[in-house]
């Protein structure tokens, strides 16, 4: 492949057009050469089940959800995020999931499908610890033939590629009604694959998180949360997060990344069975926040078992079943 360069024939304002996406080729090289690291989720209380299998079947209800995540609006090609999640209590403590997600980034293309198994051991009448098994795979493919040369002489490494790469993850989750811990490693093998094209790999991830409940009054609750997150290889990398909640029906937030990006959110509960958020994603650091690369994500989940509006993915409220509590 041929090297990129400024040809002198551009005007100043094409030639500036082509450094913004230099600068921002030169901030993602780590997305290229560890191609097949997670995303980002500014609403990642609502995912977990993504980074850790136990949260499968702790909300004590069936729900699907799906999730849109598009970065760096204002950039042709930016990295775009779809997921489905579906998660489903069963009978004797376990807990079963699934989730697929689609990341696509200019010329890469990535799907990644996961069976998720949980089992919950009862501590307490109110604390529940759960135990999560994950197991799938991820199929890479990079259409770098799509690629526009500077001439029209043939290059041998533009073409395509494509790879799958199975594995396995573990996660524990300490649930009660006013907080939860989450530990878990999604991906415990880090999987590579090297040629003379491309270099790709998987890297092991290592993720800590946890949330309370703190009651304001009767109708608001403060629901403060953090995630970290480890790649081996790799700065680690926090996030923080308060919600206030209203009645259960409503929540507003906003939450800080330590890769200076900073957002507000917005959630809504409809009858009982429907959810929707919204989190809006800006970038603070004064170098790059004139370039426009902010991020929306989107959220739906419907549940199917008419439960209340305080079981939520997040699992903070667990709601005690009169199976559970022995009444």
């Amino acid at each position: 492949m041929e090297p990129l360069t400024l040809r002198v024939g551009f005007t100043l304002q094409d030639n500036l057009f082509m450094l913004k996406y230099i600068y921002l080729l030169f901030l993602t090289v780590p997305l290229f050469l560890f191609s097949q690291q997670e995303s980002f989720f500014s609403l990642y209380r609502y995912n977990m089940n993504i980074v850790n299998p136990a949260f499968a079947g702790s909300e004590n209800e069936t729900t699907l959800s799906l999730t849109s995540r598009n970065q760096w609006i204002s950039i042709e090609n930016a990295p775009k995020t779809q997921v489905l999640i579906f998660s489903s209590p069963r009978k004797k403590n376990v807990g079963l999931g699934v989730s697929f997600i689609s990341n696509k980034f200019y010329v890469e293309d990535t799907s990644i499908a996961y069976v998720d198994f949980s089992y919950k051991l009862n501590l307490t009448e109110q604390t529940k610890l759960f135990f999560g098994l994950k197991g799938g795979a991820s199929f890479f493919k990079a259409d770098i033939s799509s690629l526009v040369s500077t001439n029209n002489v043939s290059d041998p490494a533009q073409k395509a590629v494509s790879s799958t790469r199975p594995n396995f993850g573990i996660g524990t989750l300490i649930k009660s009604k006013n907080y939860w811990i989450s530990f878990s490693i999604p991906r415990l093998f880090g999987n590579n694959n090297n040629n003379d094209i491309y270099t790709s790999s998987d890297r092991v991830h290592t993720y800590f998180s946890g949330g309370t409940n703190i009651k304001l009054t009767d109708d608001f609750i403060l629901k403060p949360s953090f995630i970290s997150r480890k790649v081996e290889y790799l700065p680690m990398s926090h996030e923080i997060s308060i919600n206030l909640d209203f009645k259960n029906n409503i929540q507003i937030g906003s939450f800080y990344r330590s890769n200076n990006r900073t957002g507000a959110l917005l959630f809504i509960s409809l009858k009982k069975f429907f959810d929707i958020g919204y989190a809006y994603e800006l970038n603070i650091d004064k170098n790059l926040s004139s370039l426009g690369i902010n991020n929306h994500e989107i959220f739906l989940r419907v549940k199917f078992s008419g439960g209340s509006n305080q079981s939520e993915s997040e699992a903070f409220s667990d709601k005690t079943s009169e199976d559970e509590s022995g009444t």
